[in-house]
């Protein structure tokens, strides 16, 4: 199984940075893991950068299926995290997760997205989302595989 984490833009966060590498380091002993960030748009206009990265969102996904981190998604419980991690492993299907900028996703990209998953109800940075995200799935890896989380 591969999985794939889509985003536009870059971890501004050092520490968030730090954390999520080393949560995609510890994950690639699991699955094989790609890491895609694509040029945000910089302009004054929120809705702007949202259409644009939107735009590029799709343009790089080609149809493919994903799974969108959002607020108004279904929130899972690490369990149910697993769950779903594991049901798509059995299918043999990769997996791309895709978090939106730093303003989030166009409607189009929420429409299409196979399943959308929150985080919280609380809001998130666009890299404290990253970082969550990518300690969920190493967590959801260490289930699946019997191994206790290192707390």
């Amino acid at each position: 199984m591969k999985i794939e984490i889509l985003f536009p833009g870059r971890l501004k966060n050092d520490f968030a940075k730090i954390g999520f590498d080393e949560y995609i380091k510890r994950l690639s002993k699991f699955l094989k893991i790609e890491v895609v960030s694509l040029p945000s748009v910089h302009s004054q206009n929120p809705s702007v950068c949202v259409e644009e990265e939107s735009k590029k969102l799709l343009k790089y996904l080609c149809d493919r299926e994903f799974v969108l981190l959002d607020s108004g998604g279904l929130e899972m419980n690490t369990e149910e995290m697993s769950y779903f991690m594991r049901s798509q492993m059995k299918e043999g299907k990769d997996l791309t997760f895709v978090v939106g900028g730093v303003y989030g996703v166009s409607t189009e990209i929420k429409n299409v997205a196979k399943l959308k998953i929150s985080l919280s109800k609380m809001t998130f940075t666009h890299s404290i989302s990253l970082l969550l995200l990518s300690e969920q799935l190493y967590r959801s890896m260490k289930i699946i595989s019997g191994q206790p989380y290192d707390h």
